[in-house]
């Protein structure tokens, strides 16, 4: 199948802004985000073998409906407006030289780009092969036969597939709704169940779901069936602020999607659009 690279946007930002410390002036602004985002995706279209590419970024109203159910729904990060240093202010610019470059890019509405992937991959994961570039663990939950997660760290690098995400946590991809909304998300401020961490989720989920555990269709150590039972109400909630939605409005042609650089680009080229 032909292969499609869905790229997580601000996750991408985020990690050009804080992990490359030179900055690129131009102008007497530093370029450095416009140049990292060139470089980043001219680097994984080639390291990846895929022609197709779609960058998808969050917008303010990305987390309404879950702040609707959970009003601390990541409220734990920073207020980047009240920073003297605010990658925010970078995405102008980026989505300038993306258009530039005839990068396709979605802005998220009403849902998280995470929902944006979600649709896309369960819609299409039939016709093509999906690889989301992001070190978001939420992403865990799409890995599949059709889709991998591609997670850039220099030489650290690496793909994950259902077999490493089950060598690395002890559950498959479809159970990671249900171990996050044991353990929780630091991340994203969702609190887990007291007491209970990643392996001793990976051992409460190996006799079966939350809801055959609580329904008693499956046999469980009574200390495992009393607390699932006394906290139903948060993983309730957890998997909901947790599961990536697979509606979300997402209306475009993936044949829409060549990307293509030269041989001889070099990311500093974009400067000249800003």
């Amino acid at each position: 199948m032909e292969k499609i690279i869905l790229v997580d946007g601000h996750n991408l930002l985020f990690r050009i802004f804080f992990g490359f410390n030179r900055p690129i002036m131009h102008h007497g602004i530093d370029r450095r985000c416009q140049v990292g985002f060139a470089s980043s995706i001219n680097k994984m279209v080639k390291d990846l073998g895929a022609s197709k590419l779609l960058v998808l970024f969050d917008s303010v109203t990305s987390t309404k409906s879950r702040l609707e159910v959970y009003p601390d729904y990541k409220q734990n990060r920073i207020d980047y407006t009240e920073q003297e240093e605010n990658p925010f202010e970078q995405l102008g610019d980026i989505y300038k030289v993306l258009d530039e470059l005839d990068i396709a890019f979605l802005e998220a509405d009403g849902f998280e780009a995470d929902d944006y992937i979600a649709t896309i991959c369960k819609k299409h994961h039939d016709d093509y092969e999906f690889v989301i570039v992001s070190t978001d663990s939420d992403f865990n939950q799409l890995v599949s036969e059709s889709v991998s997660i591609y997670k850039s760290r220099g030489k650290n690098s690496e793909i994950l597939t259902p077999i490493s995400i089950k060598e690395k946590l002890g559950v498959s991809p479809e159970q990671i709704i249900e171990y996050k909304s044991l353990v929780g998300d630091t991340a994203d401020n969702i609190p887990g169940i007291k007491g209970i961490g990643p392996k001793r989720a990976a051992e409460i989920l190996s006799y079966g779901t939350i809801d055959e555990i609580i329904s008693g269709q499956t046999e469980i150590p009574d200390k495992y069936l009393n607390k699932i039972r006394d906290h139903e109400d948060i993983l309730v909630r957890n998997r909901f602020l947790i599961t990536m939605m697979d509606n979300a409005p997402v209306d475009l042609n993936l044949n829409d999607l060549e990307v293509a650089f030269e041989k001889s680009f070099k990311p500093t080229s974009v400067l000249k659009f800003l």
